[in-house]
């Protein structure tokens, strides 16, 4: 995971341009993603290749959790999604949040989920609107500078 949140193409539209931080960073992340699937029973998964040449590869995370880094948006449940750039284009983003998309509705009981985005991301502007998601609203996320997406799924 470290070495994929160190691609500043991976997290370009994740907050200012800026090196991210070493190991001890990862580590806080892993542990508040462990934290949260205790607390809510729910969370982001591991996503890992089953190509022979890469078995076992961590390739990114998809899934879904309260954006506690978004204060007014905390009580909801975002889906979410990040992949290393060599899992990039090749549908696996939208196969993994079509899963967990499946999974809140069918196996949480959840009656929407959001996706926060910035506007300038295609790749997964792309991905919300293959889930059948869309933009209801916009909020300044003063960790980009800038507002972002609320787009919005409610379940069938």
């Amino acid at each position: 995971m470290a070495a994929i949140n160190a691609d500043p193409e991976v997290v370009r539209y994740l907050s200012p341009p800026a090196p991210r931080p070493p190991l001890p960073g990862e580590r806080e992340f892993i542990r508040r993603m462990t934290a949260h699937w205790e607390l809510h029973g729910f969370g982001f998964w591991a996503v890992e290749s089953r190509e022979p040449a890469s078995a076992g590869r961590l390739l990114g995370f998809a899934g879904i959790g309260h954006p506690t880094f978004m204060p007014e948006l905390a009580s909801q449940v975002e889906i979410g999604w990040r992949f290393a750039r060599e899992a990039w284009g090749r549908g696996l983003a939208t196969e993994a949040a079509l899963a967990a998309r499946e999974d809140a509705f069918s196996t949480h009981n959840l009656d929407a989920l959001i996706a926060i985005i910035h506007p300038e991301n295609v790749r997964s502007r792309r991905v919300a609107a293959k889930l059948e998601m869309a933009v209801e609203e916009h909020i300044y996320y003063p960790r980009v500078g800038r507002e972002v997406e609320i787009w919005r799924i409610r379940r069938p």
